[in-house]
Order: structure tokens, then C-alpha cells, then sequence
């Protein structure tokens, strides 16, 4: 009987030990993407807040997985991660989320909230460890881990970028102009100088260019605009919907007098992000194909943003509603607040199409879902016969939101896949057995 029930409870650990394998991955970039929204990052530096941890978690159980390979020499700039003592024994799953979080502590300004949730994980680790001198190991390796990805991490120019000149607006009435209700100034008009992940450049991959401005009511942008315009008149339910459910405005104002309150929303890369840990978590995924779900699904975010925004800005193209305002109805409004920033390409269409790309690679197909990501602020769950499907309904949300026209959509996506597809062939997560 005594045999048995320790048996019993040798399984009971190891069930333990095994689920919080499993999950913890899942359970990083759940926390990661609540503080990230909580911190007010904008879209472009969220993607950075998101992919940096994740690719410092990949290369640790790259380390101790004879299956993953390194992406170290793929990311041309990216140094192999060096261990003090290799002879010492290491969980490498315990230390991959202790480099998480060591770099995730790095990026956000709540550095509590990681330190609140990182204690809680390392109880769980010491518990389904059972074994002092492994935990112990691995608690230092992870920090040693984390600590070489910052270094390497900090190369990126983001400290220049976000010192650089205030940016100074175009003449011209095709050139982008800030909106109503903050007139907030342009954002992040220098991530072009960001560097890459992948690409050679930050303009390596772009958009056909966009139709010729005019204000001839017989042209193409002028139609483009009356298409806007008439469907924010007819605008009906489900597409409210779909406006509002693929928003992913991180500061949405809302003003009444003197007082403006600010409504904290997840942001595009941290909406796909939740999509792939929805899909981790519904197939049981492995920690192997989590990791490589993760990673290169951040990394496309990151170098989909890169992309963008380098086209917006050298094409500093106007918004729906200031052409409309001048030239069509002075009272239009969209259905949902214009980002600051220039209208073409359309941020969400590339960064869907990128994301959609890459999961369709690394997630066993057919693969139909239902997205929750949005339940947090009271919209229902929307299906999918597949991340594409998500990815075209997130892009043309943008025009049924009245921020973007229709030729942002589609010349976007195409972008969107076009680095989809560089970075899955540029990068190989597997070795060859």
C-alpha cells in the first residue's frame, strides 16, 4: 500500500512538473501582453516589448533541445548565448522563463508587476523541481541568459529613435495632418531606423505605391474617399462590430468638457500574439513548437512593423477623414479614432498578414478557432476557418472603421505576406535529422 501511494504521488509531481512545462510559455506572453497594454507602449514599440523576451526564451532551450536549432548566425547580429559552468546540471525550461522575464523587466516601466509574477512562477518551478541545486542553477543560468540578450538587445538604436527630433508636418494637401479629438503629433515617425531582425533593411520589402492623389471628383482617390464615406453612412451591424472587435487602438480618448478619459486597449501585435497563444493552448502544443510559435511569430510582428512604418512615413500620405472633412462632408467622423500617424500602408493589414503567414507555417493546418481576445472589454468572441480569414477581417476593419482606404487594405496584406513568407524561409527553427 505504501509503494502505491508513493507511486501515486511520483506521478502526481510529475504531472505537475510536466503541465507547468507546458504552460509557462503561454503564461509569459499572457502577463507580458497585460502589462504592455497597462504601460501605454505604442504599437511599434509594443512589437519590441514582445519579441525580444520571447527570442531570449527560444535560444535557452535551444541550448537544451536537440531539436531546435539556434537562431544565432541567422540573426546575423545575434551573438550565441555562452553558459558560466556547461558542466552544471540546468532545467532549461525553468531557466528559459527566467530569461523571459529578465529582459520583459528591461522593457516595460512596471518592472513590478514582472517581479510579482516571476515570484509566483519560481514557487511553482521549486515545487515540481523538487531538487535545490537544479533550481538554483537554473535560476542563475536564466539570468545570465537574459542579461546577454539585453546586451545585445540595447545595439537596437531604440535609444536614438526615441530621442530624435520632434517631427515637423509636409505643405501639401496630399500630406498627412494630425486628427481630432487630441491632434496628437506623429508616432514613432522614426522606427525605419529600428533595426531589423531579418531583413537586410527596414525598406527592403514594400507596398505597390499608392493611387496618385487628386481632388477631381472623376479620379480614383476621390472614388476611394466616396467609398469611405458612403459605407460610414451605411455602415451596419456586423460591420460595427468588426470595427470594434479589430480596433486595437492602445489609447483610445474619450473627451466630455474639460475632462478626457483614456481607454486602454491591447494593441495589433499583442492581438495576434493572444491568437497564437489561443492556438498554443486549444492544440496542446509542445514546448518546442510553443517556443516556435512565439518567437517567430513576434519576430514577424516586429520586422511587420519595421516594414509599415518605413513606407508611412516616406509616403506621409492623408488620412479619410481629412480628405473627406475638406472636400466631401466637414461633420464626417469615423466609426472608430484615426491613429497619428500616415494612412498608407494600413499597419494592421501588413502586421495581420504577417502574423496570419507565419502561424499558418508553424500551426498544423486546417486549423479553424474562435478569438476571445476581446472579451476583456465586453465583445463577443468572433470565429475562423483559419488565421487568413482573421487576417482579411482584421484588414478590411480598417474601412469599415472610415480611418483607411480601401487600396491601404490590399497593397498592405500583400506586404504583410511577403514578410511573412522572409522571415519563415529565412529562419529554421528545426534541425535536420
Amino acid at each position: 500500500m505504501k509503494s502505491l501511494k508513493l507511486l501515486l504521488v511520483l506521478l502526481l509531481m510529475q504531472a505537475t512538473a510536466n503541465a507547468q512545462q507546458n504552460n509557462y510559455l503561454y503564461r509569459c506572453n499572457e502577463k507580458l501582453i497585460e502589462i504592455a497594454m497597462e504601460d501605454l507602449f505604442t504599437p511599434p514599440v509594443a512589437s519590441r516589448v514582445y519579441v525580444y523576451p520571447n527570442i531570449a526564451a527560444y535560444e535557452v532551450l535551444a541550448m537544451g533541445n536537440t531539436g531546435l536549432k539556434s537562431l544565432s548566425g541567422q540573426i546575423k547580429h545575434l551573438p550565441a548565448l555562452k553558459m558560466e559552468n556547461a558542466a552544471m546540471p540546468v532545467n532549461y525550461s525553468l531557466a528559459a522563463e527566467i530569461a523571459f522575464t529578465t529582459v520583459a523587466r528591461k522593457l516595460v516601466f512596471t518592472e513590478n508587476k514582472v517581479n510579482e509574477f516571476e515570484e509566483t512562477e519560481k514557487k511553482e518551478w521549486k515545487n515540481s523541481i523538487n531538487d535545490e541545486t537544479v533550481f538554483q542553477n537554473s535560476v542563475a543560468f536564466g539570468k545570465q541568459a537574459g542579461a546577454q540578450i539585453i546586451e545585445w538587445m540595447m545595439k537596437d538604436n531604440y535609444v536614438t529613435v526615441k530621442t530624435m527630433q520632434r517631427y515637423e508636418l509636409f505643405e501639401g494637401n496630399d500630406k498627412w495632418r494630425p486628427t481630432a479629438p487630441e491632434y496628437t503629433n506623429a508616432l514613432e515617425p522614426n522606427w525605419s531606423k529600428m533595426r531589423p531582425l531579418v531583413m537586410d533593411s527596414a525598406g527592403l520589402i514594400r507596398p505597390i505605391p499608392p493611387t496618385p492623389y487628386s481632388e477631381k471628383t472623376n479620379s480614383e482617390f476621390y472614388k476611394l474617399a466616396m467609398d469611405v464615406y458612403l459605407l460610414d453612412k451605411n455602415c451596419n451591424e456586423e460591420q460595427r462590430i468588426i470595427a470594434s472587435f479589430w480596433d486595437c487602438n492602445p489609447n483610445i480618448s474619450h473627451s466630455e468638457g474639460h475632462i478626457t478619459v483614456f481607454e486602454h486597449r491591447i494593441s495589433p501585435g499583442g492581438h495576434w500574439i493572444k491568437i497564437a497563444g489561443q492556438a498554443v493552448k486549444n492544440l496542446n502544443l509542445d514546448e518546442a513548437s510553443t517556443a516556435e510559435t512565439y518567437t517567430l511569430t513576434t519576430i514577424g510582428i516586429y520586422e511587420g512593423f519595421i516594414s509599415c512604418w518605413t513606407e508611412k512615413y516616406r509616403l506621409n500620405t492623408i488620412r479619410p477623414e481629412t480628405y473627406i472633412q475638406r472636400l466631401i462632408d466637414p461633420k464626417f467622423l469615423p466609426l472608430i479614432q484615426t491613429p497619428p500617424f500616415p494612412e498608407y500602408p494600413s499597419g494592421h493589414s501588413v502586421v495581420s498578414a504577417t502574423a496570419s503567414s507565419i502561424l499558418m507555417q508553424v500551426i498544423p493546418q486546417p486549423y479553424s478557432f474562435t478569438d476571445s481576445s476581446e472579451m476583456y472589454i465586453n465583445l463577443p468572441a468572433r470565429s475562423f476557418n483559419s488565421f487568413a480569414e482573421a487576417a482579411q477581417e482584421a484588414s478590411v476593419s480598417r474601412f469599415y472603421g472610415g480611418i483607411h482606404f480601401m487600396a491601404a487594405l490590399n497593397n498592405g496584406a500583400q506586404q504583410g505576406l511577403e514578410i511573412g513568407k522572409f522571415v519563415r524561409s529565412h529562419l529554421q527553427t528545426r534541425k535536420k535529422q
